[in-house]
């Protein structure tokens, strides 16, 4: 666990990290998101468009998700993202990253200024071959990760010096 994405940046940042993977079982269930917009933080990465078994469940659950943790967090960053290696059933990947775009443009018409997309695709452009990065298909590997970490952590800061803060 130690090189994942979310304690690469940690360790990168110097913060701290709660990383609630929940290895394909996050869904964004209404439990489960009433709990996560329950806990005390600072910034929220909102990845889950994997585990979603389909499109038409991850237009259900997306921006149902990110409004309860907007209503519950109304100032912190959030940060959304689509899955990085689009080809894993890629006839679905472009109809995924819409229903997450739709969730970004529809809190940025809603006013919110402190919501981020980052397009998960752009982790491996222009490597060569996306398969190099992931495991199984699905699943990063360490670079995979680690260029993760780089693109999820750029926007962190990004995000962090826009509120006026500092990573220092």
């Amino acid at each position: 666990p130690g090189l994942a994405y979310s304690n690469i940046i940690s360790r990168k940042l110097d913060m701290d990290v709660v990383n609630l993977g929940f290895s394909g079982n996050a869904k964004a269930e209404l439990p489960i998101m009433n709990y996560l917009a329950s806990l005390e933080m600072s910034l929220f990465v909102y990845d889950y468009d994997h585990n979603a078994p389909n499109p038409e469940y991850l237009a259900e659950t997306h921006k149902r998700g990110f409004d309860i943790i907007r209503a519950a967090h109304p100032d912190i960053p959030i940060i959304l993202i689509t899955r990085p290696n689009v080809a894993t059933n890629p006839s679905k990947a472009e109809e995924r990253k819409k229903i997450i775009i739709d969730t970004y443009r529809a809190a940025l018409d809603a006013g919110d200024k402190n919501v981020y997309y980052i397009d998960g695709e752009s982790f491996f452009l222009g490597m060569e071959g996306e398969s190099d990065f992931v495991i199984d298909g699905v699943h990063p590997n360490d670079v995979g990760y680690y260029l993760m970490a780089e693109g999820i952590g750029n926007t962190i800061v990004q995000a962090i010096e826009r509120m006026g803060g500092s990573l220092e």
